[in-house]
């Protein structure tokens, strides 16, 4: 019941939101920009009539096509099975690097983009997306929203990795684990822990960075981390492999989907979480804006929220219950500035010794 009642007061506040637009109900699309922010009775239609002229879309993302893309898609194009969905997905920084010099060319070739949170970062600044209004918002935990600074969205999380420590079960007991930040440094474990060397890692950092000060962060970082050039996937690799115990360095999904392949893994979590979003945003100029609102729709619905569910993803829907037992959870950055100072930190502290 409280779940339902924060959506039904983040309702009113989402039409609030987009009659601070200047767009009114009464009032018919004119340009791409409405079209993003319009909430009529007849949007639903409206959106459909366009994308069956448009024909196509072409999204861009991070995400790991297997696990978290094709399913969606595929779904999606039942419901609206007169639309082909481009897909191109890459690693972040090949993925930010292609975008950002796509826009600086004036190419508009991508509709919706997937990507986590420091990405959507860059691409706000640059003005590469444009805000946007859904009806599914209203189901959407408020920490996974990025509202626009003159109405509309500019960003939305719809599933969800929590990054926390994983280890190997026929190595150490449950009970013999880290329970808590604080726990890590215990002097038993210095020495024993990897963690990667790119941007989880440095999430990881912040959490602490922000919740007990600089101090704390200098000392877990004389625990002696061993870093690795690998992803968190890789990380996890490792402990299957049993080269390591734990690490506080691994996604839940991952564990989670290892675990249904029968991998000697489990996970808990180090409160609070960073959760690492995948977010979703319309382009600006989008050359399918009728199709690309369609499709962020339906990546923020009820039925994708439950697909990433069955992949191991917990949702940002509060009317989709979640994966395992709830965990207070911290949801990143807040600006670019922060990043780097996040970076320096941790190359400084974690990799120049």
């Amino acid at each position: 019941m409280k779940r339902y009642c924060q959506a039904v007061v983040l309702a009113i506040a989402l039409m609030l939101l987009w009659a601070g637009s200047g767009l009114t109900a009464s009032q018919k699309p004119a340009s791409a920009a409405e079209l993003a922010l319009y909430a009529g009775a007849d949007r639903q239609q409206i959106l459909e009539e366009g994308a069956k002229k448009e024909g196509t879309l072409t999204f861009y993302t991070s995400g790991i096509l297997t696990q978290a893309i094709r399913p969606l898609v595929d779904e999606f194009q039942k419901q609206y099975p007169y639309l082909k969905v481009e897909i191109y997905r890459a690693d972040t920084n090949v993925l930010m690097s292609r975008v950002t010099q796509e826009f600086s060319a004036g190419r508009h070739v991508f509709d919706a983009i997937e990507s986590t949170q420091t990405s959507h970062l860059v691409l706000q600044k640059a003005g590469i997306v444009q805000p946007f209004f859904s009806p599914n918002l209203a189901f959407i935990e408020e920490g996974a929203i990025k509202k626009g600074p003159a109405g509309g969205v500019l960003a939305v999380a719809f599933r969800a990795s929590g990054v926390g420590l994983g280890y190997n079960t026929k190595l150490i007991s449950k009970e013999e684990l880290p329970k808590s930040y604080q726990d890590l440094l215990n002097p038993k474990w210095k020495g024993k822990m990897p963690i990667d060397g790119d941007i989880t890692a440095i999430d990881w950092m912040g959490v602490m960075l922000d919740t007990y000060g600089e101090d704390f962060v200098k000392k877990i970082a004389a625990q002696n981390f061993t870093v690795h050039t690998v992803s968190p996937r890789g990380l996890l690799d490792m402990l299957i492999s049993g080269e390591y115990a734990l690490s506080p360095n691994i996604f839940d999904s991952h564990v989670i989907t290892v675990q249904q392949q029968g991998a000697p893994i489990d996970w808990i979590p180090l409160e609070p979480v960073h959760v690492n979003m995948g977010q979703i945003a319309l382009a600006k100029n989008a050359a399918h804006p009728y199709s690309a609102l369609l499709f962020i729709d339906f990546e923020l619905s009820k039925k994708s929220a439950e697909i990433h569910r069955s992949k191991g993803y917990n949702p940002f829907r509060t009317d989709v219950p979640p994966l395992a037992k709830p965990y207070k959870k911290y949801y990143g950055v807040k600006s670019l500035d922060e990043v780097k100072i996040r970076h320096d930190m941790f190359n400084k502290l974690f990799l120049k010794k």
